[in-house]
């Protein structure tokens, strides 16, 4: 079993570290709001007021984060888990969904203090984490990522390793894009059957079952139809446009078009003008609603 230090105590967070708890680790747990990472305590974590602290004897380092700054702090900030006294040799995973340039970034800074590095952003809601049945996407060395399995499978139904450090990232982002493209067509869809008079439970029903229906598509599909709205949030539509705004970065910088990908991040970004970007993603349907309404007045 091994001693972790982990970074990020949302809700994909908070539900990580139970199960490693679960499978009899020891985790050290450090968030930003302190009162989010305190009822890990009842489960067996200790919560340290730093990430340096929380890397204190750390065999690995796993960070789950919102975004670059996040990152970047919890890593490498004045009290940053990069200045804690971990144990030599010991790993740093990047679970968070950030951009690519910032991992590549921390690899470097990672293998300067003498750390193993893993990119190995996760895929799945919630419900997914809760049950410890998301899918890890890795970068790195075959060596390093074989010699995490027993880590990773504690959270994962499945570790999927694409490559050399970034390219677990790389992927994460473009399945990113994709997903918010599916969910961001599935609400102009129904807006569009709403306008033209289809029961919209109907119309969710035949997406769902003919050759449209994803998982995306099934899900959204549902909760966009019968008015279902998650709580707490699952996905929000701010951290939709963040993560198609990393995706669309990185595929660019490929030499890829990603014509799609811009086009889906404007639709998301009505969500942020109507007032909407805290909300999960589900409710796109009732900004592209309002989005329409506006114009049939003018």
């Amino acid at each position: 079993m091994a001693k972790i230090a982990f970074l990020g105590a949302g809700s994909m967070g908070s539900a990580m570290v139970r199960n490693y708890l679960k499978g009899g680790h020891q985790v050290t747990v450090y968030n930003r709001t302190m009162e989010k990472a305190k009822p890990l305590e009842e489960y067996g974590a200790i919560v340290a007021s730093t990430p340096m602290e929380a890397a204190d004897g750390a065999e690995v380092i796993i960070s789950c984060l919102t975004n670059d700054d996040a990152s970047r702090t919890s890593w490498n900030g004045e009290n940053g888990a990069l200045k804690g006294n971990f144990k030599p040799g010991a790993y740093a995973i990047e679970a968070s969904t950030a951009s690519v340039d910032w991992v590549r970034e921390l690899a470097d800074l990672t293998s300067q203090k003498g750390l193993r590095f893993l990119d190995c952003p996760v895929a799945g809601r919630p419900d997914l984490a809760n049950a410890g049945k998301l899918k890890v996407f890795a970068g790195g060395s075959t060596e390093d990522v074989d010699a995490m399995r027993p880590v990773l499978d504690a959270i994962s139904a499945a570790v999927i390793h694409f490559g050399p450090v970034g390219s677990g990232l790389t992927f994460k982002l473009i399945y990113n894009v994709m997903g918010a493209l599916q969910v961001a067509a599935t609400a102009e869809g129904l807006v569009a059957c709403e306008a033209a008079g289809i029961d919209l439970k109907v119309a969710a029903d035949a997406f769902s079952t003919g050759a449209t229906g994803s998982p995306h598509v099934k899900l959204h599909s549902k909760n966009m139809a019968e008015g279902i709205i998650d709580d707490p949030i699952m996905f929000s539509g701010k951290n939709r446009i963040k993560d198609t705004s990393y995706g669309i970065e990185v595929i660019e910088s490929l030499g890829a078009q990603s014509v799609l990908g811009n086009g889906t991040r404007k639709v998301w970004e009505q969500m942020v003008e109507e007032g909407m970007g805290e909300r999960n993603d589900s409710e796109l349907i009732d900004a592209l609603r309002a989005s329409l309404k506006r114009r049939s007045q003018k």
